[in-house]
């Protein structure tokens, strides 16, 4: 009985302390998300990357903080007017994007944000890097749209892209709208997996529908 209660004691004791862990692992990420929008200041951002970085050193197994960075960094280059520091905040992407690749090979998720950090290295030089990063966007988007056509953020990545687009090349509010509208029902009811886990998108679908509306 008394051996019972023993490793009883222990089996509670090392449940409450993962479960500390876990809940102190949330919290960070949770912290960190916070600050990651397309409104954030370069330095909110840069701060949010560095904190994933570092969840990511002490949660080695999480995917979910190298995912994280890749997604801050290609907001950091959107928002940077040089094209040799875009490339450079998109080289950091590519490296957390490939680590968060080898844990989840098979992520809906992973390959929304192969295509977001495909139209980012797009959009530094669009009439050199059309076809190469272009197939990249597109093929990302459609294995996507195949593992989970539920996801929201496929929607809204394909209607940004052609609402920038020049009508001759296929793109303008007439074939972009819909598919943005379309992103808005999806994320009218999306419910992300946990707190941490991607959610972005739905502000800035918002934003790219009153350009729909003519506002």
């Amino acid at each position: 009985m008394k051996r019972l209660i023993l490793f009883v004691t222990i089996a509670l004791g090392l449940f409450k302390q993962a479960y500390a862990q876990q809940d102190k692992y949330v919290k960070a990420m949770e912290s960190a998300i916070a600050k990651v929008n397309f409104m954030a200041s370069k330095d909110d951002l840069l701060q949010s990357a560095s904190q994933f970085e570092r969840i990511g050193g002490a949660e080695a197994n999480e995917w979910l903080p190298n995912y994280w960075s890749a997604y801050t960094y290609s907001i950091m280059a959107y928002k940077e007017q040089d094209a040799a520091k875009k490339d450079a905040f998109l080289d950091k992407a590519d490296a957390f994007f490939e680590k968060a690749l080898k844990q989840q090979p098979d992520n809906d998720e992973l390959m929304v944000l192969q295509a977001q950090l495909a139209g980012a290295r797009l959009a530094v030089d669009p009439q050199n890097r059309w076809q190469k990063y272009g197939d990249i966007y597109q093929t990302a988007l459609d294995k996507a749209t195949a593992k989970n056509a539920e996801n929201p953020r496929i929607y809204y990545l394909q209607g940004q892209s052609l609402l920038y687009k020049p009508e001759q090349y296929g793109g303008g509010k007439k074939v972009a709208c819909p598919l943005l509208q379309k992103a808005a029902e999806k994320f009218a009811t999306f419910k992300a997996t946990t707190r941490i886990h991607p959610n972005w998108g739905a502000e800035e679908t918002k934003y790219a529908m009153k350009q729909c509306a003519g506002q």
